[in-house]
């Protein structure tokens, strides 16, 4: 069996069962485990499942995707709200991360008259602030994930550790107050903490259909949000979110 077949085989096996060990892999496959692990580290470089200990699982759930083209239209008042708070904290002269989804994409509408550096791993960002003079455009690059339209995996992860931001603007499909934020894969997750590490603030875009709502992959915890900008929060999760230190801000836009 050629190498391309193999791996083949494997994503066949991990969409039947959702999660497959190497050792099983080997044996079925008639290869050794080295040969499999080497197989499995390429397959998560191209975006297509992720690595555990003894094995790997799909990234996400196929019927679970959502994709950013049609999360834009939803929303979009409260999104739109959201995002023009967010601008107004940009500094002339300052360098700043925009992320994948479909409120940070409304954000751009409102950078165009200021001088500034955007780094982004986002299409639709980048399609945004392409013809805009005053912007220094910096794209980021690594594994297309077509669900949210964005550049993700190490490739990405290692160009976001080069760089240094003022503001990071976290994108998510959902937070909770116990246990933070989150979106829908585990790789584009991963990728989202490199984006962190490399920013002085983090200011999280979230509208209020993701209150309460966990996903798949864990982003982060509160510890590392700085600012929350949101349309609605109830009293309660908003004093539990400010008493882990994150400054909430609510728009006027309903």
């Amino acid at each position: 069996m050629n190498p391309a077949t193999r791996k083949q085989e494997i994503m066949k096996v991990l969409h039947q069962n959702q999660t497959v060990q190497v050792i099983d892999l080997a044996r079925s496959l008639d290869v050794s485990k080295v040969t499999i692990r080497t197989d499995l580290d390429e397959l998560e470089n191209r975006g297509l499942l992720v690595r555990t200990y003894g094995g790997a699982v799909l990234p996400e759930q196929q019927d679970q995707r959502r994709f950013v083209a049609n999360t834009l239209k939803e929303f979009a008042p409260q999104k739109t709200a959201i995002a023009k708070k967010a601008a107004s904290f940009v500094l002339q002269g300052q360098n700043i991360i925009i992320d994948n989804g479909s409120t940070t994409v409304h954000m751009a509408q409102f950078l165009q008259n200021i001088c500034l550096t955007v780094t982004t791993s986002s299409l639709l960002v980048m399609q945004e602030l392409m013809h805009y003079e005053k912007i220094d455009l910096i794209m980021a690059g690594g594994i297309l994930r077509r669900p949210s339209m964005g550049l993700m995996g190490n490739i990405a992860k290692d160009f976001y550790r080069q760089i240094h931001a003022d503001w990071f603007f976290l994108g998510a499909s959902g937070y909770t107050v116990a246990q933070g934020v989150f979106c829908s894969n585990l790789i584009e997750a991963d990728t989202k903490k490199a984006m962190i590490q490399s920013a002085d603030k983090i200011c999280l875009l979230a509208d209020s259909s993701k209150m309460e709502h966990s996903s798949l992959a864990r982003v982060c915890d509160w510890s590392s949000i700085d600012m929350f900008i949101t349309d609605s929060i109830t009293a309660e999760v908003q004093s539990k979110i400010e008493d882990a230190g994150v400054t909430v801000i609510v728009t006027e836009e309903q």
